[in-house]
């Protein structure tokens, strides 16, 4: 077994806390790859949180889809906004210099009022 083969649960993700709600702080586009080449095509979109729970650690979590809130909502609200993801995972990769990061996926978003 890799590393890479274990799923996360949410529950992990948030370092075993019954809250699982994160501050969203930025969206971003994601752009589709073919043969290994980013292409125009936007594809999905990248929420980028940091998680109170665990140390405040920053994750970026890719939905696929339009997106379903706004960079402008976020300033409206300070900066940031209280979400919680539908059906979210996370799995484990190695980056080119031996490290490991997080990725994290969801099927939607929530904001919390």
């Amino acid at each position: 077994m890799r590393v890479s083969d274990i799923i996360l649960t949410p529950k992990q993700i948030f370092n075993n806390s019954a809250d699982e709600t994160a501050l969203l702080l930025e969206i971003r586009k994601g752009y589709a790859y073919e043969n290994g080449k980013a292409t125009d095509k936007v594809d999905h979109h990248k929420y980028d949180v940091v998680i109170p729970q665990n140390k405040f650690d920053k994750i970026t979590v890719k939905i696929s889809g339009d997106a379903l809130v706004t960079n402008e909502q976020i300033a409206q609200k300070g900066g940031s906004l209280k979400v919680k993801f539908k059906n979210l995972t996370g799995k484990f990769y190695r980056m080119s210099n031996g490290e490991y990061g997080l990725s994290a996926t969801a099927e939607g978003i929530e904001v919390i009022a």
